[in-house]
């Protein structure tokens, strides 16, 4: 069984009955491939962290298979970018706008649905890896004349929103606020990091950590109490216990060669580096993550912030758009007061840890979110210990 992600594998991606009863080859390429693993990481991990597991109708036809079902020849199910599927005991339409207020994607369309029929029809997702996708909100139904009809929709239910931390697919109109979901606060403003979080939560912002701040951080955030106990375990070893939220780059000519060899291979290439953090961020943070020369001044300015290290410019730029805040770009050090817990849980969202820690509060479980937050196992006792007490705190 080849998987493609955590919780998806080839072979229900390329199942199709209509192949299997005509005979007919339903074989990817290696593009194909690719393209059906940009699909599961970006659509099918997201729906299932948020609504659990999902039922795949269709993905990838090839061209025979999709004359047989009837698909268009230009359909995207040719080249593995799009996904037929649902999520027992959860209406479609909510799924499909829960797609188009939080994921990027090139087309969702809500398929053959029923008002009133949560079972009705299916969701049609789509993502191009490639770039370029438009962002096209669409309602299948059958017309009088027998064939299909796709009407376009600016929402599919304008009442809803995007979530805190989510995604802001760019071009999208920003959508209309909602009482369901969180919102920042005037007084979060120039508040260190737990105490603008607590804030937003609408608790006594002492700046402490504990049973009472863990349980309105998960409320505010819309996490279930495993999410959280695992977003908050990762987030307070990271931190030092919610005492360190930016990057330490004061090092000796001694660990400049020793962690930076590659920027600094002899103790002499090291003068007029030492100790002096700004100048060390703008050489070894150079010409990388979308930073500029040495020059610039990139280097410092987009260095690491946040309880998980938020890092380089692209990272920043790809945070702001998803929060919506483009002042991030202007005064990063809103990552190391009011938007810290939010960029750390834009690194959940966009790695899939959501979906993983759902998998439960178990030794292997924190271990496997260790490595993708922390590259190993560093401080792994740690992470072990805050996270399951987390989880009985909620």
């Amino acid at each position: 069984m080849t998987k493609l992600t955590e919780n998806f594998n080839l072979s229900e991606m390329t199942v199709s009955p209509t192949a299997k009863k005509l005979g007919l080859s339903n074989t990817p390429t290696p593009e194909h491939i690719e393209n059906m693993r940009y699909c599961c990481e970006k659509i099918l991990e997201p729906v299932r962290a948020k609504f659990g597991p999902v039922t795949i109708n269709s993905s990838y036809r090839a061209p025979a298979v999709n004359k047989a079902v009837g698909g268009s020849k230009t359909s995207q199910h040719v080249n593995g970018e799009a996904i037929d599927f649902e999520v027992k005991g959860v209406d479609n339409k909510t799924v499909a706008d829960w797609i188009g207020d939080n994921l990027e994607f090139d087309q969702v369309i809500l398929e053959f649905y029923t008002a009133g029929d949560k079972n009705s029809g299916w969701v049609h997702a789509s993502i191009k890896k490639g770039g370029g996708n438009r962002k096209q909100r669409l309602i299948a139904k059958k017309s009088k004349a027998g064939g299909t009809q796709y009407v376009p929709v600016a929402d599919f239910d304008p009442s809803t929103t995007r979530e805190a931390g989510a995604p802001q697919v760019a071009g999208q109109a920003a959508p209309k606020p909602s009482a369901a979901a969180p919102k920042a606060t005037p007084a979060a403003a120039g508040l260190g990091p737990l105490a603008a979080l607590q804030s937003k939560c609408g608790i006594a912002a002492d700046g402490k950590w504990g049973p009472g701040t863990y349980k309105a951080a998960r409320d505010y955030f819309k996490l279930s109490n495993t999410q959280a106990a695992h977003f908050f375990g990762q987030c307070a070893h990271e931190s030092g216990g919610f005492k360190v939220f930016s990057e330490n780059l004061n090092y000796s000519d001694k660990g400049l060669n020793g962690i930076f060899k590659k920027y600094f291979p002899t103790i002499a290439s090291t003068a007029g580096y030492a100790r002096k953090p700004e100048k060390i961020a703008n050489k070894v943070y150079a010409n990388r993550m979308g930073n500029g020369p040495e020059a610039s001044g990139d280097g410092w300015k987009f260095r690491g912030r946040g309880p998980i290290q938020l890092t380089g410019k692209d990272n920043y730029t790809a945070f702001a758009a998803a929060v919506q805040r483009p002042d991030v770009l202007t005064n990063p050090d809103l990552v190391v007061g009011e938007l810290a817990f939010e960029s750390a849980l834009w690194f959940f969202r966009k790695n899939g840890l959501l979906a993983i820690a759902d998998k439960g509060v178990t030794d292997a479980i924190i271990t496997q979110i260790t490595k993708r937050v922390n590259g190993g196992t560093h401080g792994l006792d740690d992470r072990l210990k805050k996270t399951k007490q987390y989880a009985n705190w909620g």
